[in-house]
């Protein structure tokens, strides 16, 4: 344990805080960290860091609490008080300049009392959380405004390969884990084991302590119920240490010929029911292989990479891995802001703390990727998620998107400051004129309300900037909806009939990419929810999207692209074994809602006195201004022939495979 605890018994005092072994983030002369682990203990006010494990560390505090007593009178620890330290010991990893502490659901009091100590050595920045998949820690520290300080996963293939790379650690000898930061638990890789192959005859007493540390770690559970070391394996693939234990016995006896011959015959043996078990695609260490590094990041997320789509954040699929909390501020009578709080962090908070009375929380998270595949070229890009909670224990969750042209986008092009002003406001007007048609169409949507910040931009003074505020929906995004979903008998029937009316809604409306014509459909606007059967009940068009942007082209023609959307949800049922049968009358469900989906708009728009044709009279109506593209859209409606519009899904070549 000396080894492992090098300056163990020269404690020192920092900022009030006795540290026990080497400073975090040191290093060796290899560069290897010194300090990969270390214990808090909040009560005594005592961090004990190093390599090994923390069992090993609550160990170093014990013998630390003993010798403290008087000279030559070691103080007596009772079996309580030895077993109290245990219990009350909070375990943190350094990684990259960061520390994590590794949060427990069901004691997050002392967690919280191990930041705050930790606060006297590092920034609060610096300090972060694990518990990312836990509800529980996500909802306490959402609960202090802190969801921002939960140590984000990955969001990009290189973070994924820095983070492994990151995670490597070494307990007390040469052989290398992969540490999960959450549990406290290590993998030991198949290519790790063979490098202790050629040991066995040039350092056999580092090959013994090798084996002898895998075997003696896979034994041992830690605190939170994981092993201190398992094997890198497929999922459900399981490894018999019998060959190991007799290789270890082997090492230790007396050198001969015969027990060479053994130790690797045995040590053969074991590697090979190892390599059986781990798989052809987990032999070879390499972040930078898909298959190693997805099954390698989701063991250090307790991922089961096989319902890797049923993981959550506690949010929707589209936002797995895509959320980076920002710092913001905790509430207590008043907003008490992060000193690292952004500008536009604060201003939204500020509004929601003005707009909303009783929140205790406000939490605020920018989405990292567009949520979608579309040509974007051009536009400005910010969402964010804001998270309010609410004095009765529930959440409020907001999407809040800036809007796409906005004045600095404008300015940077090159338009004077007053007009790119006039321009924005004249945009944002749109955006609700086009919001109001939807309505009168009886189309559901969401609710939007705005947000107005204004902004001082050096050298060009206050300027305005929106933003568009709607409530979070639960559900599956239709074109993300998870594979096994289709095999399910009636699943795919119920989500074409809710992806007729939805195509209906999105042709009517003329949905489409301003720079290609490309419609827009069942590209993640629409969400469903399923019902308790597990089956799509209900679909949500959660934006608009593009609307009025193509007003002239007939139905008839923008019907097809329709149509291939349709054609790969079947394809992926077809994929399931669902019946033929079923893939045909769900073509007819389809067909059938989105045809009665156009006549009920079709039937509002001529009835006596209808509130569509008188929209937007008051407008101007030069071509291209939203009198003109209404009108236009409505005389499209007016003219659909519904009968047509079913000849071409009867005919449709996309469909052929499947009626």
């Amino acid at each position: 344990m000396d080894d492992l605890f090098p300056d163990c018994s020269h404690p020192r005092l920092v900022n009030g805080v006795t540290i026990i072994g080497p400073d975090l983030f040191a290093r060796d002369p290899m560069g290897k960290p010194l300090s990969p682990i270390a214990s808090i203990f909040p009560h005594h006010r005592v961090m004990v860091t190093g390599r090994g494990i923390h069992g090993m560390q609550v160990q170093a505090m014990i013998d630390f609490l003993r010798r403290a007593g008087p000279p030559g009178e070691p103080r007596e620890l009772s079996s309580d008080e030895e077993e109290d330290i245990y219990r009350n010991a909070v375990s943190i990893l350094a990684r990259d300049g960061i520390i994590l502490i590794r949060s427990d659901p069901c004691a997050m009091e002392k967690v919280f009392a191990a930041d705050d100590l930790l606060q006297n050595l590092l920034p609060k920045e610096r300090i972060q959380f694990t518990g990312i998949q836990r509800a529980e820690v996500r909802r306490k520290l959402r609960r202090r405004g802190e969801s921002w300080r939960i140590s984000p996963a990955p969001h990009s293939t290189e973070d994924i390969q820095r983070f492994i790379e990151s995670s490597r650690v070494q307990v007390g000898t040469g052989a290398s884990f992969y540490y999960n930061a959450p549990t406290g638990g290590r993998y030991v890789t198949y290519q790790e084991l063979i490098k202790i192959r050629p040991l066995l005859f040039t350092d056999p007493i580092e090959a013994l302590a090798r084996l002898e540390e895998i075997y003696h770690l896979t034994r041992l559970t830690n605190e939170q119920g994981a092993r201190e070391l398992s094997f890198f394996l497929q999922t459900q693939s399981v490894l018999d240490t019998e060959d190991l234990g007799r290789l270890i016995h082997v090492l230790k006896s007396p050198p001969s010929e015969q027990n060479a011959a053994e130790a690797r015959y045995l040590f053969d043996r074991f590697s090979s029911a190892f390599a059986r078990a781990a798989g052809s695609e987990l032999l070879i260490d390499s972040p930078k292989d898909a298959a190693w590094r997805t099954t390698m990041f989701c063991r250090l997320y307790d991922i089961n990479e096989n319902e890797i789509e049923e993981w959550s954040l506690g949010l929707s699929p589209e936002f797995r891995l895509n959320v980076r909390w920002l710092p913001g501020a905790r509430i207590s009578g008043k907003l008490l802001f992060e000193p690292n709080a952004g500008h536009r962090v604060r201003a939204l908070m500020h509004h929601y703390w003005q707009v909303q009375p009783g929140i205790v929380s406000i939490n605020v998270g920018r989405v990292e990727k567009s949520q979608t595949d579309r040509d974007r070229s051009g536009e400005q890009r910010e969402v964010y998620l804001v998270v309010l909670g609410l004095a009765d224990g529930s959440e409020d969750i907001r999407i809040v998107r800036m809007i796409k042209w906005d004045v600095m986008h404008r300015v940077k092009r090159g338009t004077p400051l007053h007009q790119a002003i006039a321009e924005t406001i004249q945009y944002r007007d749109y955006i609700w004129d086009r919001l109001r048609a939807a309505d009168e169409l009886g189309i559901p949507k969401l609710s939007y309300t705005e947000i107005r910040l204004d902004e001082d931009v050096p050298t060009l003074g206050h300027i305005p900037v929106f933003f568009f505020s709607r409530p979070y929906v639960s559900g599956i995004v239709t074109d993300k909806i998870p594979l096994g979903s289709y095999a399910q008998p009636g699943f795919v029937m119920r989500l074409s009939g809710l992806l007729g009316a939805a195509a209906a809604a999105s042709l009517v409306l003329g949905r489409a990419c301003p720079r290609s014509g490309h419609v827009f459909f069942d590209d993640g606007d629409e969400v469903i929810q399923l019902g308790a059967d597990g089956l799509p009940e209900r679909l949500i068009i959660a934006d608009i999207t593009g609307s009025f942007t193509d007003w002239s082209t007939p139905l008839a023609q923008l019907l097809p692209h329709c149509l291939w959307h349709l054609a790969v949800h079947l394809d992926k049922a077809k994929q399931s074994d669902i019946p033929n049968a079923e893939l045909k009358a769900s073509v007819a469900v389809f067909a059938g809602n989105l045809a009665n989906e156009v006549m009920r708009m079709q039937r509002i728009l001529t009835q006596p006195g209808s509130p569509l044709c008188s929209l937007f009279a008051d407008r101007t109506s030069e071509p291209g201004g939203v009198r003109h593209r209404w009108q236009s859209i409505l005389h499209r409606l007016n003219e659909t022939n519904i009968e047509q519009l079913l000849g071409i899904i009867a005919q449709s070549d996309h469909l052929k495979a499947f009626v």
